[in-house]
């Protein structure tokens, strides 16, 4: 048994609430952060790995080593893109849950467009230099705070 905590801003006992994120919401919270996490199969289990981001349009892209496991792994009918954040201290926080096919980014246009972006350089070592789109098919969010 664990004893109430004495944390500002925090009430033990108080109504868990647990909403749903519209669509709108969730393109925000993902347009307002610039690391996640990749999610797809490789060699038949599921790997999740932190990449730095950027929005365009309904897509998801990120920089990746072309010849490392996501590269590998791409393309795909399915993959998941998710963010989240919380606060212990208030019992509160959000997640983010894209999911679609992912594909390298081969389009020179597109290309042009995405390196001309301001964008956080992906914190890995090495060259990484290949993009990797996740082409929206469903975006869900959920987020979860004191009553």
């Amino acid at each position: 048994m664990s004893l109430p905590s004495m944390d500002a801003g925090r009430v033990d006992g108080g109504l868990h609430v647990a909403e749903e994120l519209s669509e709108e919401q969730c393109r925000d919270f993902l347009r307002s952060n610039t690391t996640g996490r990749f999610g797809f199969v490789r060699q038949g289990r599921v790997v999740i790995l932190p990449v730095n981001y950027l929005v365009d349009g309904q897509s998801i892209y990120f920089r990746t080593a072309s010849d490392g496991s996501i590269a590998d792994s791409v393309p795909s009918p399915e993959a998941s893109f998710q963010i989240d954040d919380s606060r212990a201290d208030r019992s509160e926080g959000w997640s983010v849950l894209l999911t679609g096919a992912s594909s390298q980014v081969e389009d020179k246009d597109l290309l042009t467009r995405l390196w001309g972006k301001v964008m956080a350089e992906p914190w890995a070592g090495g060259a990484r230099n290949l993009f990797i789109r996740i082409q929206a098919q469903m975006v869900t969010g959920r987020r979860v705070h004191l009553e």
